[in-house]
């Protein structure tokens, strides 16, 4: 009987969060497109500090590293078109996918979300080209005061 209970209760509570990180509304849809890009990492050196490095991903001839993780809450219609998923020292990680999103028409930012991961937090990575330049950063996007954005 306890034991039922409990498994009643780990499921309300993986359903709950399910329906917060898609804000009960449209469903993420993670599936990868037919020819997925795969998302060699790479180390970004900061050039006014050689010790500063980050994890980089390239799109469209852009250069992305991470800004910030999630502040409040996204739902699944923020999120736009699966592109692809991460290999990382040559190893591909399908689970780990790259996503645009919707507000943000420049596509200044990717979002790195785990397919299956509730309790992953999404990685939210910004293209060096757009440091020191006024552009719209989504409100759910909370930066992580990284020195390169500084």
């Amino acid at each position: 009987m306890r034991v039922k209970m409990c498994f009643r209760t780990a499921v309300l509570i993986v359903a709950a969060l399910s329906l917060i990180l898609t804000g009960c509304g449209r469903r993420i849809d993670y599936e990868l497109p037919e020819n997925p890009i795969e998302f060699h990492t790479g180390t970004f050196v900061n050039p006014a500090d050689p010790d500063d490095t980050y994890q980089s991903i390239e799109y469209n001839q852009r250069i992305y590293i991470g800004y910030g993780t999630l502040k409040n809450t996204i739902h699944g219609y923020d999120v736009g078109k699966c592109l692809g998923y991460i290999v990382q020292d040559g190893v591909p990680m399908k689970d780990v996918r790259v996503f645009l999103l919707n507000a943000d028409i420049d596509e200044n930012y990717l979002v790195q979300l785990v397919s299956g991961g509730i309790m992953d937090q999404p990685v939210f990575y910004r293209a060096i080209d757009s440091r020191g330049k006024k552009i719209f950063t989504p409100k759910y996007i909370e930066g992580l005061d990284y020195n390169y954005w500084k």
